[in-house]
C-alpha cells in the first residue's frame, strides 16, 4: 500500500469517528489489511493512471476503495465464521457491524464532499459506487446460500460477488480521468473487471479445497468449479467426496478418510483444469487491455498490478 493511501486513510478515520475506542478498531482493522498487502487501493490507482489520469484526490480515492472493500470483507468473515484471527472476528459482533457499517457510510460520504470540493473535476458517482456494492451483496447471498449448482451459476455467482469489487476498484480509478467518460473504454474496463474477478476467485477456490480445516470448501459442501470437476470426475476407489454430498456419511466420517481425499485431489486434474480456465480468462483480459487507447507504459504497469499475479 502506497504511503499516501495510508496518510488518507489514517486521516479519514480521524476526521469521520471522534470516539476513541471505535478509532482504535478501526486503525487494528486497516492495519491487519495493510499487514497482508491489499492490492484494491493499487487496482484504483493503476485504472487512474492506464487513462493518463493527474486527479488531486486521486490518493484520497484509492484510500476509499481500501475501506470499502475492508467493509465487505468484514461482513463476509462474519457471515462464514472464518478467519478467526482477524481483529474484527476477536470482538463482539455487534461491535465488528459499527466497524463494516462505519468504513462503507464514511467512504460513501466522502465521495459526496469530493465532487463539492472539486466541482467540475470527474469523479466517482455515490449512486454507482453503491450499484457495484449492491451487485456484490447479491453474489455474496448466492455464495453463502450455496445457490451454485453448475459451471453456469457458479460463475454468474463470481461475476456478482467479485468481478463487482474488482469493477469497483477499477471505476473509482477510471471515473478520475477525462478518459472516464469513453463508453467503449468503460465497457472494456468492465469486462476485465468482471475476468480479473473471476480469477481471483478461483485462486480462493484452489486455496480453499487444499486445506482441510473449516473453511475447506469440501467441508462447507460449496461447488465450485474444482469441487464440480471432482464430484463429475470422482471414481469408485474414492468415493467419500460424493457420499459426504450427498448426505451418506457425516462431517465426521468424510474427515476421517482426509489423507485418502487429498491425495484424491492432487492426482484428479482438477487443479490443472482450474488453472486451465483462469488461464483462458487471463488470455481474454489480455486482449481487451491490448485494446484499451492508453500508452504501452501504463498498460504494462496496470498489467503488473492487476494481472501479472495469474500467469502460471
Amino acid at each position: 500500500m502506497k504511503a499516501e493511501v495510508w496518510s488518507e486513510i489514517q486521516n479519514l478515520i480521524e476526521t469521520h469517528f471522534p470516539i476513541e475506542s471505535l478509532r482504535l478498531l478501526m486503525k487494528k482493522s486497516v492495519e491487519d489489511k495493510r499487514e497482508e498487502q491489499s492490492i484494491w487501493g493499487e487496482l484504483t490507482l493503476g485504472a487512474h493512471d492506464l487513462l493518463g489520469g493527474n486527479h488531486p484526490a486521486i490518493h484520497r480515492v484509492a484510500a476509499l476503495t481500501e475501506l470499502i472493500l475492508l467493509a465487505l470483507d468484514i461482513m463476509d468473515d462474519l457471515q462464514d465464521q472464518d478467519n478467526t484471527a482477524k481483529p474484527w472476528m476477536r470482538i463482539p459482533q455487534e461491535q465488528a457491524l459499527n466497524i463494516y457499517t462505519g468504513f462503507v457510510t464514511a467512504s460513501i460520504s466522502e465521495l459526496g464532499a469530493l465532487r463539492l470540493r472539486y466541482p467540475g473535476s470527474p469523479l466517482p458517482d455515490p449512486a454507482q459506487v453503491g450499484r457495484f456494492i449492491t451487485e456484490a451483496i447479491n453474489g455474496q447471498h448466492l455464495d453463502i446460500t450455496c445457490a451454485a449448482q453448475s459451471e453456469e451459476d457458479y460463475v454468474d455467482m463470481v461475476q456478482r460477488k467479485s468481478g463487482a469489487l474488482v469493477q469497483l476498484a477499477l471505476y473509482l480509478g477510471y471515473t478520475c480521468t477525462l478518459g472516464g467518460s469513453n463508453e467503449e473504454t468503460v465497457s472494456q474496463l468492465n469486462l476485465l473487471g468482471l475476468y480479473t474477478g473471476l480469477m481471483a476467485q478461483l485462486d480462493n477456490d484452489l486455496s480453499d479445497l487444499l486445506r482441510f480445516d473449516y473453511k475447506n470448501d469440501i467441508v462447507q459442501k460449496k461447488q465450485t468449479i474444482p469441487v464440480m470437476f471432482l464430484l463429475d470426475e470422482e471414481e469408485e476407489g474414492s468415493p467419500w467426496i460424493r457420499q459426504y454430498y450427498q448426505g451418506e456419511i457425516d462431517q465426521e466420517q468424510f474427515l476421517k478418510h482426509k489423507p485418502e481425499c487429498v491425495e484424491y485431489i492432487y492426482g484428479s486434474g482438477c487443479i490443472e483444469y482450474t488453472r486451465t480456465i483462469q488461464n483462458l480468462y487471463l488470455h481474454h483480459a489480455d486482449e481487451l487491455l491490448a485494446e484499451i487507447p492508453a500508452l504501452a507504459s501504463n498498460k504494462e504497469a496496470f498489467r503488473q498490478v492487476a494481472l501479472a499475479r495469474f500467469e502460471l
